[in-house]
């Protein structure tokens, strides 16, 4: 598993994303070229991102982020004041911060135990006359029950958007995540799968999309897309809606392309990876691993579930004494006081969740020395356990 390009570093992080010379090169390239903004490469980067997903029927249009995907999808369908979304509490605050930007509220609803994804049955119990759409999320790369939840919006004449941030090449039913459903989202950013320094892209299902996401996209300007995507610019346009700048660059478009090239060997280290934690981790009491065989997924971070807030805090620094970094995905969003009048269901499994993740490190390169560095840590903190039963938290 090591590499030339692992560098050795005193702290295993928890990201670590591939910045290697073909990256770098691509960077120097997009520079050399001249043409910074939204160009040619940002056009090349939407059709290979739509190729790589196995969605030639549907449009993709690339973001500066996910959370203005997002955005991009909220406005795209109409979203405002007196307007409800269904949406889990736990995920990055990111999402709902995307939503109240229209003034409609969130309504925090819980999530299935198993992969810790938006439960059906209980969006079911939170629609009232003002939900207009739901918002699911594929949490670490498992791909949620979109088709039950597409049966809900339909019986509903809701709306569904799929925050995709963790799920860039899972496969749901033998097609990739993006390729099918009403609205995609997904994110480019720092640590994700694949990076553009900063990026996203909204994938939706109807041709009749791609003029007003461009229109949104690029401060509501009806007929600049094509030329700049010419490496041109036009002088003569109208502004016809409310719009945002919120494009991707061409130099961040180029560093996209050059991940793309690699996604599959990232996502099969990963995988590979996954499976070695869950090999380790497998015989310690109490410790709860993620019921998958990682197949199909495209794991964006490793997380497992403690014994309790108490037991991760000293887990935490356990691990932080032996150079190896974590990270908590999440908290619940309803504990933030900006949210905290919303409306919400019973969230027992979330705050369960919130209570007991623990992200490890996992990169799409990782030496031996780092993944074996991870599990002495883990397995050394829950040693004197093991064979005689924990304590728990209590």
């Amino acid at each position: 598993m090591t590499t030339s390009m692992e560098r050795a570093t005193s702290t295993v992080p928890v990201y670590r994303p591939y910045l290697g010379e073909d990256v770098q090169q691509a960077a120097v390239d997009a520079l050399a070229a001249g043409w910074l903004g939204m160009g040619a490469l940002s056009k090349q980067f939407e059709e290979e991102v739509g190729t790589y997903l196995g969605a030639s029927e549907r449009t993709v249009v690339s973001t500066n982020s996910c959370t203005e995907a997002l955005h991009l999808a909220a406005r795209l369908i109409g979203l405002g004041p007196s307007d409800e979304v269904i949406c889990p509490s736990f995920t990055y605050v990111a999402g709902h911060q995307a939503l109240t930007r229209t003034g409609a509220e969130v309504v925090f609803c819980d999530v299935e135990p198993r992969y810790l994804n938006i439960d059906p049955q209980r969006v079911r119990e939170l629609i009232t006359p003002r939900t207009k759409a739901i918002l699911v999320v594929d949490y670490l790369g498992f791909p949620c029950d979109l088709d039950e939840l597409m049966t809900i919006a339909r019986e509903h004449d809701l709306r569904v958007i799929e925050d995709a941030a963790h799920a860039f090449g899972s496969v749901r039913a033998g097609r990739r995540i993006g390729s099918h459903g009403d609205i995609t989202c997904f994110s480019f950013g720092p640590v994700k799968m694949i990076t553009t320094l900063e990026g996203g892209a909204i994938v939706t299902s109807d041709p009749a999309d791609l003029q007003v996401l461009r229109e949104l996209r690029h401060l509501g300007i009806d007929s600049d897309t094509d030329a700049r995507y010419r490496n041109q610019r036009n002088w003569d346009f109208d502004v016809v809606r409310q719009g945002y700048r919120c494009h991707l660059g061409s130099v961040p478009a180029a560093i996209g392309l050059s991940q793309l090239a690699r996604v599959d060997e990232f996502i099969a280290n990963r995988q590979r990876y996954c499976r070695f934690y869950d090999s380790a981790f497998a015989d310690i009491p109490g410790l709860e691993l993620f019921d998958t065989d990682w197949a199909d997924i495209a794991p964006y971070i490793y997380v497992i579930r403690t014994g309790g807030r108490a037991e991760r805090a000293r887990l935490v620094e356990h691990l932080k004494s032996a150079g190896v970094a974590t990270g908590i995905h999440f908290q619940g969003a309803h504990e933030f006081s900006y949210y905290r009048n919303s409306r919400r269901g019973d969230l027992s499994v979330t705050q369960a969740a919130a209570d007991r993740v623990l992200t490890l490190p996992l990169h799409s390169y990782m030496s031996d020395a780092d993944l074996d560095r991870v599990v002495s840590a883990v397995t050394s903190f829950y040693r004197p356990a093991i064979g005689s039963g924990r304590a728990t938290d209590g």
